[in-house]
């Protein structure tokens, strides 16, 4: 039996050999052709591109990492594998390569010189947005046309202006007296309070408000509302479907793994908001125009149809939700954490921030008055003392060299160079702010406190400047005044003595900020 089987196997084998000598000789050769143009098709690219950006290209004499030369890839290793934030190893590889200009990318440079921060974000600069970096971002801080992003920003311009945002402050104060109701049953049973929670919580709750002109209720929500725990999972990948959106579409189907724990989230995230949408979207038909309060749905469906800009650019509400959610409230939030870490850290600042406060309690505890409390010196300080160490958004956001070129220092960089100066190469220049890794409020006030404004660039500057400065700005005053002034409160929890945090594109915390009540001290 067995040799049978052998013999078929050896016929089998020498049938297969007549055959192949019967094929026509080009056709022998052609599987080891079809194999050496396949490796020949992936490989040659490869080594000749890698080859060009090495030694060919404009920037070839930038000093840099040779990895980042080659390939983008680099920028996502350490954004996404590492989960740390390709841009804090800027100031590293500054001082490695003993150089203000740093290759950062194939075609990407960055700077750590303040004064170009002036020439490219400047009002009336012609130093566009990278194409190459936003294409898969959405929304009005994507947009790369000017026009496009005038006529979209000027849509929704008057629910941002300081008149609008003034107007907010009693929807804001109901948020703070709801949150504070939440908060006095720890005092009682002595359970630390996660600030990061209560602050994205009030944060959200006025985006929301702007987008939509019915009330979503989150902060009454018993516990952490679902739409918020989402939206932190999906913040955990932000580098990953921003760099590879397509590879994370597929990953996502692979269950059991994070990312379709993402793709759940996302479900989740998206449930929320195209229920909101669909409602807002029922009640603005029912209702009468003045009966409702201005928002991005309402606007967005008072737009008139033969205004061919306005209906090529501006998006339903639902296509940039995630935007203003991550820009305008995720920011907001971490800011006002770091706030209340360095706050709290500092029993003489503290003490002092709270001294301003007692003395002008009854505009803060009584009427709630934003245009006076606006105005609090020491308050405004610590703003701006936390929004510079800090740094909200610390990455890149990479600008083009406009046509003719550019030089900077003694580095000349042709046009379509993509050309970055991060807000921590600012913030934490030593020539601008000494002690830099210092929280020092008294910064910002007295005879330096002028020269300082100009550098304060969390909201960056020029046409470009976030549109929702204004109302950032009032949550920062109203949230730190009404609660510092109420509660007497202590740290807890295991920050130690410096906050960590990563960039996913914006900085996110990866320390809760957990405060004891000790009391309230109103009643």
């Amino acid at each position: 039996m067995e040799s049978n089987d052998t013999t078929s196997f050896t016929l089998s084998i020498s049938e297969r050999g007549q055959i192949w000598q019967w094929l026509p000789q080009p056709l022998q050769a052609s599987w080891t052709l079809i194999a050496f143009t396949a490796f020949a098709a992936v490989l040659l690219p490869a080594v000749t591109t890698g080859v060009y950006r090495l030694y060919f290209h404009p920037l070839r004499n930038v000093p840099g990492p040779k990895l980042a030369a080659l390939t983008n890839f680099y920028a996502f290793y350490w954004n996404w594998i590492r989960d740390e934030g390709y841009s804090k190893r800027f100031g590293a590889l500054h001082k490695y390569y003993n150089s203000p200009i740093i290759r950062i990318g194939p075609n990407s440079v960055h700077t750590n010189q303040p004064e170009y921060f002036d020439v490219i974000f400047k009002v009336g600069s012609k130093w566009k947005k990278s194409d190459s970096f936003y294409k898969y971002f959405n929304g009005l801080d994507a947009m790369i046309d000017p026009a496009q992003y005038r006529t979209y920003r000027s849509h929704l311009a008057p629910l941002y202006a300081q008149r609008a945002v003034n107007d907010l402050a009693p929807k804001l104060h109901k948020d703070l007296l709801s949150s504070a109701a939440k908060m006095e049953g720890h005092i009682k049973t002595g359970e630390a309070v996660n600030m990061v929670k209560v602050l994205r919580t009030l944060s959200t709750s006025m985006i929301l408000h702007n987008l939509y002109s019915h009330d979503i209720s989150l902060i009454e929500y018993d516990g952490y509302h679902p739409f918020l725990e989402a939206f932190e999972q999906l913040m955990t990948q932000s580098w990953l479907f921003v760099s590879y959106p397509l590879p994370a579409m597929l990953l996502g189907l692979i269950p059991g793994t994070s990312f379709a724990k993402f793709n759940a989230s996302f479900t989740t995230f998206m449930k929320y908001c195209k229920d909101w949408n669909d409602e807002d979207m029922r009640i603005q038909k029912l209702a009468e125009d003045q009966e409702l309060r201005d928002s991005h749905m309402k606007r967005y469906l008072a737009m008139d149809s033969n205004d061919s800009a306005k209906d090529k650019v501006v998006p339903n509400p639902l296509e940039d939700i995630f935007n203003f959610v991550a820009g305008g409230s995720d920011t907001t939030s971490y800011t006002l954490a770091c706030a209340f870490f360095y706050i709290l850290s500092s029993p003489e600042i503290y003490a002092n921030l709270v001294k301003e406060l007692d003395e002008n309690a009854p505009f803060i505890r009584d009427t709630f008055d934003y245009i006076k409390i606006q105005n609090l010196s020491y308050l405004n300080a610590v703003i701006k003392e936390t929004l510079r160490i800090s740094v909200p958004v610390p990455g890149c956001l990479p600008r083009i060299v406009p046509e003719g070129g550019t030089t900077l220092g003694s580095v000349h960089l042709p046009a379509g160079t993509a050309v970055s100066i991060s807000q921590q190469s600012v913030s934490f220049h030593e020539k601008i702010f000494p002690s830099a890794e210092k929280f020092i409020p008294e910064r910002w006030l007295g005879n330096e406190a002028q020269r300082l404004d100009k550098w304060n660039v969390a909201f960056s500057r020029g046409p470009r400047q976030c549109i929702g400065t204004s109302l950032a700005y009032l949550e920062l005053r109203c949230v730190l005044a009404y609660f510092l002034s109420r509660f007497e409160m202590a740290l807890t929890g295991n920050c130690g003595d410096r906050l960590r945090w990563v960039d996913r594109f914006v900085a996110v915390n990866l320390d809760d900020v957990e405060i004891e009540l000790l009391r309230d001290r109103w009643n």
